[in-house]
């Protein structure tokens, strides 16, 4: 089984909210799950989640679609 290594500081890098990150991490695995003729021959041997951590680490997940405003609501003060 292959290892990644990562923390939340990598996921803030790409994405300041970091549980919108895990949540199109998670989605971008689902995707992988359903549909594994879209990622490369190499890489079908690890396991979707870990595919989509990879992409997601190298910026080739667009979240631009995925609505932050609804995740960074923030408490009324």
């Amino acid at each position: 089984m292959k290892k990644i290594d990562f923390s939340s500081e990598d996921l803030t890098e790409k994405m300041p909210n970091k549980y919108a990150a895990v949540i199109v991490i998670s989605n971008r695995a689902k995707e992988i799950r359903e549909n594994p003729g879209e990622i490369d021959e190499k890489d079908r041997k690890a396991k979707p989640p870990v595919n989509a951590i990879k992409e997601f680490r190298e910026g080739k997940l667009k979240f631009a679609d995925f609505d932050l405003d609804i995740i960074n609501v923030e408490k009324d003060k």
